[in-house]
């Protein structure tokens, strides 16, 4: 368990668990023993302390909080207990297009195989359509009853089933505001966000809805083409064909259609599923967009430059419009319809510059502050926000000397140099002993160049990540005179031609 931590309603924290010794890990071990053998919960473990956490949007809608429990320290040792014994077989059986809360698995999984299918469907100007799905109040919205026995389906044993259940039998809650707390009341759906096994168990019933879903939609998504290619020769090995329809992390889902009467068949066939499995499709957060295209005439050349957007095309659930967007905010990142980085770069700086700011009276402009520690507070703090996931950036020049010159001025604040000290950038790099931002860059995508090609499932295959690393079309054409912008494999060839690494595949 993590120090610092807040305690639950019996104030032990685990910082004094751990401060206790011997002593205590046996005082642990008879109460586990006992609960385990019985299945009989320990009464200060049902009562949760509920505290709001500010998401986004207008602090009066008490639908931008999200609800966070506040556990008893010592149940949460025991639900970890449980969450090791059903954690690898429970991923084994989990579809590949989950990454949340799966080891060596990350939101940039998600966001670089998206931004990937982009970028290879509008290489061979093919259509692309999305749809990034909302659920509403997901973990409270848990049918447990259905839960415990989609569990016993993925293979976990009577005896853990009701282990897991025995933590949510009579369990209670009250809220914390202002340090005032209200009567307890009792709760009767849903996992609790904060319990050590909640991640896992919504990952459970949402893979075994979504399996439903594709079943019954019987839709396949957009299909590559996988070959163990080398981005400097060319050479293709046999290649092997690959779908991908869906993509998940936890209750965040996007699903991919090659056409619009696709994508509405699956929208609906989800709403139809989720309404009748106790989850809710949030329509005034789920959106559409699509793949903006080029016009070309009958012998694939373009007619022009420009790209038009696809005919209009409505959804409608539970008489709402599903929005169509051009920019969308997935997992953190921006993507855009037509691929250009510029509405993403704007949102990291501001963001950026947002997190900087905050920290300019209380640490930036302290004297008593050293520059060293200054340094590694503007590395944790502002770069991981500048940056974040840069490894899927395939920006221009011109993107690159905005982010540098943000990134200057701030180096340039923290070391107390004003442009009137007529001191370069150079010299302000060998000052801080901080490398150039473009090479923070180039080395956040050659790291994730070489993650992605190491990457393999469970099953000892190539990961998606691999696979659409390394996919295209066999049998298309590029549109020709396309003038198609540099590709993120593009950016990493330059990138490992700018390093001078002659045989990339023998250092990954």
């Amino acid at each position: 368990m993590k120090s610092r931590k807040a305690p639950g309603n019996d104030e032990i924290t685990a910082d004094l668990l751990k401060a206790g010794g011997e002593p205590v890990i046996k005082w642990l071990h008879e109460i586990f023993s006992d609960v385990w053998k019985q299945e009989e919960m320990v009464e200060e473990w049902n009562l949760a302390i509920l505290i709001k956490l500010f998401k986004k949007g207008d602090k009066q809608l008490c639908d931008n909080y999200r609800g966070i429990s506040l556990l008893s320290v010592t149940s949460k040792l025991f639900s970890r207990i449980i969450l090791n014994r059903i954690q690898l077989l429970v991923n084994r059986q989990l579809l590949e297009a989950q990454s949340g809360f799966r080891s060596n698995r990350s939101t940039i999984d998600q966001i670089f195989i998206l931004k990937l299918c982009m970028e290879k469907r509008r290489e061979f100007n093919k259509p692309l359509f999305m749809c990034f799905i909302d659920i509403s109040k997901a973990y409270d919205s848990v049918n447990r009853e259905l839960l415990w026995k989609v569990c016993r389906q993925y293979g976990i044993s009577e005896k853990l089933v009701n282990l897991l259940k025995m933590l949510y039998t009579n369990s209670k809650a009250k809220v914390k505001v202002n340090g005032e707390f209200s009567d307890s009341f009792e709760i009767y759906n849903g996992v609790m966000q904060g319990g050590i096994p909640s991640p896992i168990l919504f990952n459970i019933l949402f893979d075994f809805i979504i399996r439903k879903v594709i079943e019954e939609a019987d839709v396949t998504g957009v299909q590559f083409s996988y070959g163990r290619n080398d981005f400097f020769h060319g050479t293709k090995e046999k290649y092997l064909n690959f779908d991908i329809l869906a993509l998940l992390y936890t209750d965040d889902l996007v699903v991919m259609c090659k056409t619009s009467d696709e994508l509405e068949i699956f929208i609906e066939t989800f709403e139809k599923m989720t309404q009748e499995y106790g989850l809710s499709m949030n329509v005034k957060k789920t959106c559409i967009m699509t793949l903006k295209q080029l016009e070309v005439d009958q012998n694939n050349k373009i007619i022009h430059s420009h790209e038009v957007d696809q005919p209009d095309f409505d959804i409608n659930i539970r008489n709402q419009k599903v929005e169509t967007v051009k920019f969308f905010t997935y997992l953190g990142c921006g993507v855009s319809r037509d691929q250009k980085p510029d509405d993403e770069i704007n949102t990291r700086l501001a963001k950026a510059s947002t997190a900087f700011n905050m920290l300019r009276s209380v640490i930036w402009y302290r004297k008593t502050i050293s520059i060293t520690s200054r340094l590694r507070i503007y590395r944790a703090c502002v770069l991981p926000v500048l940056l974040y996931g840069s490894e899927t950036w395939s920006i221009t020049k011109t993107h690159e000397q905005r982010i540098s010159t943000f990134y200057m001025k701030c180096l340039r604040i923290i070391t107390g140099v004003n442009l009137g000290d007529r001191m370069s950038n150079d010299k302000i790099l060998e000052i801080t002993g901080q490398p150039p931002i473009e090479t923070i860059i180039r080395r956040n995508r050659l790291r994730w160049f070489g993650h992605a090609n190491r990457m393999m499932n469970s099953d000892n295959e190539p990961s998606v990540v691999k696979k659409i690393t390394f996919s295209y079309f066999p049998d298309e054409k590029r549109p020709g005179n396309n003038g198609i912008r540099k590709r993120w494999e593009d950016k990493v060839k330059e990138d490992i031609e700018h390093c001078q690494i002659k045989n990339w595949r023998k250092i990954l």
